[in-house]
């Protein structure tokens, strides 16, 4: 076989076609590498007693003697290897012809793969490598709509854009979130903003996103009520300040790096942020002007200097940065 690269080719081998006798699914998404082994563990039906497990310590001579050896419960068995390295440094690769004709599947499970490394190029030739990389929202949407369904409820795009911007991207940690979610939410009740931010662990509130769109479109009316539920939600003054004041200096390097043509890919990259959050900046500096941007910063340094100084209480200088014109 070979590489497979487009997501619904994956979904359909393992759901149609006839399966390999060995896999490796790469790359930083791990919720994907899971769902892909429980793919083909329900599709051979394997018994417990004829699953192995392996992490970082997979003895390759020991994975061998497992194909080589005759099922005693079963016709199919399964061996899963999950963080071994094999793939960033010389592997011995004849267990992987000994899998080949045998009643054995092997699974592994890796974090990154090196495409010169010998077992890479083997696991090619005899069976599927599938990278399994961060989705973009849209597929993400997918996958949370299609669980919240599964479980009897309802929720808004509004509501799943809300929930990833403020948990993130990946996607086992807001499977994690969901399921409070669903615990929570009633059967046949829609999951909503409120249930969100009741309930989720946030890496920041995205309604820092909303109160500088609020800010750059002049809108002070918006502004002010998102202002006064992150106040009312006893989010301190001075910790929002420092937010928007950090927000404003990546919009500065957003503008700047989208004018040289960078992609959100390498501007979450050179920010240290993630893919999600620089398709964010990018969005919101696209409406905005560099000058604007530069303002905001000079504002916010001023206003730091001004509470730290006692000239302006932390309540009014947050004022003057969200409402003030």
């Amino acid at each position: 076989m070979a590489e497979i690269e487009d997501i619904k080719a994956i979904k359909n081998h393992l759901q149609n076609e006839d399966l390999k006798n060995v896999y490796l699914f790469y790359g930083p998404e791990s919720y994907l590498k899971d769902l892909y082994e429980s793919r083909i563990r329900a599709r051979l039906d394997v018994d417990s007693m004829n699953c192995y497990f392996f992490g970082q310590d997979a003895d390759v001579r020991e994975i061998e003697s497992i194909c080589a050896t005759t099922s005693m419960f079963g016709d199919k068995k399964l061996v899963v290897v999950s963080g071994s390295g094999m793939f960033k440094a010389a592997t011995e690769t004849s267990f992987v012809d000994i899998a080949e004709n045998s009643d054995t599947v092997i699974v592994f499970k890796e974090f990154e793969a090196d495409k010169r490394n010998k077992l890479y190029k083997t696991v090619c030739e005899k069976g599927i490598v599938f990278q399994c990389k961060k989705q973009s929202p849209a597929e993400i949407k997918k996958v949370l709509a299609y669980e919240i369904k599964k479980a009897g409820r309802t929720v808004s795009d509004f509501a799943l854009q809300y929930m990833i911007d403020g948990v993130g991207d990946d996607i086992s940690r807001l499977m994690t979130e969901l399921e409070k979610l669903i615990l929570y939410v009633p059967q046949g009740g829609e999951i909503n903003k409120e249930h969100i931010d009741l309930l989720c662990s946030m890496h920041y509130s995205p309604r820092l996103f909303d109160l500088n769109d609020a800010v750059a479109n002049g809108d002070t009316d918006k502004a002010y009520r998102i202002m006064k539920g992150l106040l009312e939600d006893k989010e301190p003054p001075v910790k929002i300040i420092a937010v928007l004041s950090k927000m404003w200096s990546q919009l500065y390097s957003v503008k700047k790096l989208m004018s040289e043509g960078t992609g959100n890919a390498e501007i979450a990259s050179y920010l240290g942020i993630k893919d999600f959050a620089a398709s964010k900046l990018s969005r919101q500096a696209g409406r905005m002007s560099l000058e604007f941007i530069k303002a905001k910063i000079e504002l916010c340094e001023e206003m730091d200097m001004s509470i730290k100084s006692g000239l302006i209480k932390d309540y009014a200088a947050l004022e003057l940065l969200t409402i003030g014109q």
